[in-house]
Parts: C-alpha cells; sequence; structure tokens
C-alpha cells in the first residue's frame, strides 16, 4: 500500500519487546488456569472478572491520556472516545455477566451487544479524528483498502460460518454477527492506515501496537460470532486469549503514547 501524507515529525521510540513477550505468556498462562487448575464454576466467574477487568484498565488509561490532551481539540477528544469505546465494552461484558451467571439467562443475544457495538464508533471517531489531523487527505489506495479489507474479513466469516455440509448458515444469527464483523473490520482497517501514516513518527511504535491489539480483537470477533452460530462457545474458550491480548496491547499503546508525546 502506497504511504498517505506523513506529518510527524521523526523521533525515536523503543518497544520493550520483555514486554510483549510477557503479555504472550501471561495471557497463555491465564488460559491454561482456569481451563485445568481452577474448577469449572470457580474458573467461569474468574474468566468473567477478568474479562471486564481488562476494559476497565484500557478505558482508565485510555482517560489518563486524555486528560494529558485536554488542552488539544483533537487529542483530547479522541482519546476520550477511545476511553468511552472501552468503557461500553466494560459494561457489555458486566451486563453478560449477569445474563450468564447470575440469572442464567443467555446472554446472546441481548442488551450487552449494545454496549459491545458502541464501541466500534468511538473507536473509529478517535482513529479518523487522529488521521484527518495529520494528513490533510489519503490516497486512492487507501481508500479502496478501507472497502476491500472489511469484505475479506467477512468472506472468511462467511467461509467459517458453514455446515459440514458446505452450506451455509443463512439465519438471524449469520446476519447479526455480520453487523459486528463489518465494523470491528472497519475499525482495523483504518487503524492499519493510521499506522502507515504514524510509522516514522513520534507515535508511530505506539500506533502499531494499537493496530495489533485491533487485530487480535477482530480476529476475536470473528471467531466468537462464529462460535455463536453453532452455540459452541462459553466463558474460558480459547478466543478469549485474543481479546486479552488485544487489551493488553492496546494498554501499551496507551503508556508508550504517554512517555513519547
Amino acid at each position: 500500500m502506497k504511504e498517505p501524507e506523513i506529518v510527524p515529525d521523526k523521533i525515536r521510540s523503543r518497544l520493550d519487546y520483555r514486554a510483549l513477550i510477557g503479555i504472550a505468556l501471561l495471557v497463555v498462562l491465564f488460559h491454561v488456569l482456569i481451563n485445568y487448575i481452577i474448577g469449572t464454576d470457580d474458573a467461569d466467574t474468574i474468566a468473567s472478572i477478568f474479562s471486564f477487568f481488562n476494559p476497565l484498565v484500557v478505558a482508565s488509561v485510555g482517560f489518563i491520556v486524555a486528560v494529558r490532551y485536554r488542552k488539544s481539540l483533537v487529542f483530547g477528544k479522541s482519546y476520550t472516545a477511545l476511553a468511552i469505546g472501552y468503557l461500553s465494552i466494560f459494561f457489555g461484558e458486566v451486563t453478560y455477566m449477569l445474563y450468564d451467571i447470575v440469572y442464567n439467562i443467555e446472554p446472546y443475544p441481548s442488551i450487552a451487544d449494545v454496549f459491545f457495538f458502541i464501541q466500534y464508533p468511538l473507536l473509529l471517531v478517535h482513529l479518523i479524528l487522529n488521521i484527518k489531523f495529520f494528513a490533510q487527505k489519503i490516497n486512492k489506495i487507501s481508500k479502496i483498502w478501507i472497502i476491500i479489507m472489511p469484505i475479506i474479513i467477512l468472506l472468511g466469516y462467511s467461509i467459517l460460518s458453514t455446515t459440514e455440509d458446505g452450506i451455509e448458515i443463512f439465519e438471524f444469527d449469520f446476519y447479526y454477527g455480520i453487523v459486528f464483523i463489518y465494523f470491528s473490520a472497519l475499525t482495523l482497517s483504518f487503524a492499519v492506515i493510521g499506522a502507515m501514516i504514524f510509522k516514522e513518527g513520534a507515535i508511530g511504535k505506539a500506533w502499531v501496537l494499537l493496530v495489533i491489539g485491533i487485530l487480535f480483537n477482530t480476529m476475536g470477533d470473528t471467531w466468537y460470532y462464529n462460535l455463536e452460530l453453532f452455540e459452541a462457545y462459553d466463558l474460558v474458550h480459547p478466543v478469549n486469549m485474543f481479546w486479552y491480548a488485544g487489551y493488553w496491547l492496546v494498554i501499551y499503546a496507551l503508556i508508550k503514547l504517554k512517555q513519547v508525546v
């Protein structure tokens, strides 16, 4: 992909790869813990608490960054949007847990999905505000990328969502999942463009981390909605590892941003 115009000044910003290795190890260790060491009932409760704790931490760090940039019309608004987006995931996770564990009601679909969906427009606000600030316009290839990438991911979801006989699942859940996956993929496509714009700048490393975090979340979303088609999801499923890794990478990205700017 041809690079859009790059505006940020070039400065050094190093990544601590030990932190990345640590994130990977913690995700795997937690998954092993709740699946093979802790009892089933306790594992579901711990997994639920962990699931809403993670986006809450992301939201908290996001608000800290937003306060740092409160005098900036662009950054103050964009990081506030990002923080509220992850806060909405927190409310979604809490609502999901209440449905599933407390009231023993099927949590999908439910009002929890409203909170999960809110994250996408808010993250898009964050991404678009930053992209528009640093690049007055994006090239045609980038615009095509915004269209093509979600389509590719939706095709992948459709392929995964087939029965053993190869008959596609054209049911409510299939179309319901498509809405979430499309916006998740759209968010990822804008994040990739942002990384292309900022890769040589002060916030370049932070944006690469942000993109990888959103990528893991998109992979988790795609797998999750496929699992729901076949009622195969549970609270200790491996798909959770993608979301955990995504959250922690975004946290690291926000910390890096706070350090370098």
